[in-house]
């Protein structure tokens, strides 16, 4: 990450690049008052609004001072059932060392300062989420340059914070493609306020679909700009993928069926419950996690890329959004370790990543073979990267954690198979094996990994299973020594309970969970490779098999269910290259939704997924950005193929 390069004067932060400090010694918190606060008539507008939620977008999130006092009244004027989104862009972030030291010029915003302190980081590009308050705040960091995060913007904006710095210190802020975004994502009734009066601001402005007013500044500042949205959109449908569109479902009755209890039917119960909702889950099994997700212990690692794309940014943003609800729900880590992480160099794509990633201390370090090892416990021989923030996971402990959390919001049906469910009478009615109705729902949500799709709605998703089997080895002196999860192509855990976790075998398309000799062996060979001696072949005490559900792009598969037959229709000629506003909206079945796909790293992915998932379902602000919702969408596969004009097979 490329954070801010301040120097400290006088304990107020100045930024050398921009020749400009981030604010007023004497006067910050007035400033603020004065210039968004009362300018975009937000205690009013707080106290009086109707709505579930209210949107703010800022350029420049700077040392987020703008953000604690709104967040500040906000918490003091509002329906504690309302929701703030504060979307703010930052393309050189403060680090947390020296948004504390800023922090500590406001005292009186101490509360919400430690709130915000213990859960930030922004160690990678792209966009950030933060739950403060039990979720009366979200703020979405999106780190990057403006014009290129404020096209990944999708929300409704209420009040714009333009506050990045002056235009002849910083011209990229104020460019009219930053311009023609604010109109995008601007309705009637919007408002901006900005300190600077710079005419060609003003002029961007109007040209925005605003009608601006110069009015009194503050400070050292004569004059400011502030006014109000009164354009009407022409183009509102011209989307550039309208297939992966949200075609914008009432919300009615705060309840929900989930089929699945593993990391993915659990973390959506979990989102949509923090919104009020009641949710009853269906679970095969006997128990939460009975497939992939019941592992004695596993890892949480991130994956990282050296490519700018989509699934880099979501498994990078998801990671530290796990790190954040783990935190939330177990702060005393007894469900989970915060230990570290080592990926040794086990792949050309790995040692080039060991090679060539940018070091942050939040993300990923390379260590050499001495660090590496006296780090681990273990000798290791290797240049390696090291994840400070990684941890260790222990999956049921954490599914428990997450039932207690919801208490009586949540309800399990456990042993009981859900065979089919159709459309009847406005509602989804999910029978049982005896085709008999057992439960009716208006939102119905599948996280029942690979198997999804032997469900007719879904039999188009491009889900396999995928074997895995770990070994359970016996600790002894040595391996004790060992601190922190190592990878390397395959996975060692630290001991717990006398007993190692080495994993996991990975056989694409098959479903048998019976323990086999020859993939012990595997697992045995993987560990040796890198630990000569470490372990005998009679250490290995027992194993796990189960089944993940992966597709093609190793993303997960999270969303609104497409209707297929529709899609066909509406999309048959993708292949022509017909201009993209010539096509309409995607259409989905009626409150039926998909969270799978998952793979091996279902506690990185599936908290996040489920986070974009609910506010999907309840037609909120998202906490992604744009490119990760369409690399995530559960038509991409479906699109893909009439792009190609190959025959589209469903599921058998």
């Amino acid at each position: 990450m490329n954070y801010a390069k301040l120097e400290w004067r006088d304990g107020q932060p100045f930024s050398s690049e921009f020749d400009d400090v981030y604010f007023s010694a004497d006067h910050g918190v007035q400033e603020t008052e004065h210039v968004f606060i009362q300018h975009n008539q937000l205690h009013q507008r707080f106290a009086e609004n109707g709505q579930a939620q209210f949107v703010i977008a800022e350029t420049g999130f700077g040392c987020g001072l703008n953000f604690l006092i709104t967040a500040k009244h906000w918490l003091e004027q509002s329906e504690i059932q309302q929701c703030l989104y504060y979307y703010s862009i930052e393309n050189t972030p403060f680090t947390p060392e020296d948004l504390r030291q800023a922090h500590q010029s406001w005292p009186e915003l101490q509360l919400i300062s430690e709130a915000l302190l213990e859960q930030y980081q922004v160690a990678s590009a792209g966009f950030h989420c933060f739950d403060l308050f039990n979720g009366r705040l979200k703020l979405v960091l999106m780190a990057g340059d403006v014009e290129a995060m404020l096209p990944q913007l999708q929300a409704p904006v209420d009040a714009w914070f333009l506050d990045g710095f002056a235009p002849g210190r910083n011209p990229k802020m104020w460019s009219e493609q930053v311009f023609s975004q604010i109109n995008r994502l601007s309705h009637k009734g919007s408002t901006f306020s900005t300190y600077t009066s710079a005419g060609t601001v003003k002029r961007g402005l109007v040209n925005a679909g605003f009608s601006v007013q110069k009015v009194s500044g503050t400070g050292n500042k004569r004059h400011m700009l502030k006014g109000e949205f009164t354009a009407d959109h022409t183009s509102a449908g011209h989307f550039s993928q309208p297939w992966y569109e949200l075609n914008q479902q009432s919300v009615n009755k705060k309840s929900a069926c989930i089929i699945g209890a593993g990391i993915a039917g659990l973390s959506s119960a979990w989102a949509l419950v923090k919104r009020g909702y009641q949710v009853q889950i269906f679970e095969a099994g006997d128990q939460a996690g009975a497939q992939a997700s019941g592992n004695p212990v596993g890892m949480l690692m991130p994956r990282l890329s050296l490519q700018d794309s989509a699934d880099a940014e979501f498994y990078s943003s998801a990671y530290f959004y796990a790190l954040r609800c783990l935190q939330q729900l177990d702060h005393q880590q007894s469900c989970w370790q915060q230990t570290g992480g080592i990926q040794l160099p086990c792949s050309e794509r790995i040692r080039k990543q060991i090679a060539d990633y940018p070091q942050d201390k939040a993300l990923a370090q390379v260590l050499n073979a001495d660090e590496a090892s006296q780090l681990a416990g273990v000798q290791i021989n290797e240049t390696v990267h090291h994840f400070p923030l990684a941890a260790c996971v222990f999956p049921r402990q954490i599914l428990q954690q997450m039932i207690k959390a919801m208490g009586g919001a949540l309800h399990i049906r456990y042993n009981c198979c859900i065979e089919s469910f159709s459309f009847e009478n406005q509602q989804w009615q999910l029978k049982n094996q005896q085709n008999e109705s057992i439960a009716a729902t208006d939102c119905l949500i599948l996280a029942s990994a690979w198997q999804t799709r032997r469900f007719a709605q879904f039999s188009h998703l491009h889900l396999q299973p995928a074997r895995g089997q770990i070994s359970l080895f016996r600790a002894n002196k040595q391996s004790k020594e060992l601190n922190l999860p190592i990878s390397f192509g395959g996975y060692l855990l630290p001991a717990n309970n006398q007993q190692h976790v080495c994993g996991a075998s990975f056989e694409l398309d098959d479903c048998d969970t019976e323990i086999r000799e020859a993939e012990h062996q595997s697992n045995f060979d993987d560990i040796s490779h890198w630990f000569k001696d470490l372990f005998s072949k009679s250490d290995i005490t027992a194993g796990r098999a189960s089944v993940r559900a992966v597709t093609p792009d190793r993303v997960p598969v999270v969303g609104p269910a497409p209707d297929y037959t529709q899609y066909l229709e509406d999309y048959a000629d993708l292949y022509k290259g017909r201009p993209a506003h010539k096509y309409p909206v995607g259409r989905y079945l009626p409150g039926l939704y998909v969270n799978t796909g998952h793979g091996a790293r279902g506690f990185s992915s599936a908290f996040l997924s489920s986070e974009l998932l609910a506010a999907t379902i309840c037609n909120q602000a998202l906490p992604v950005s744009k490119r990760v919702r369409y690399a995530l969408h559960p038509a991409r596969f479906l699109i893909r193929s009439l792009k190609k004009r190959g025959k589209i097979k469903r599921a058998q």
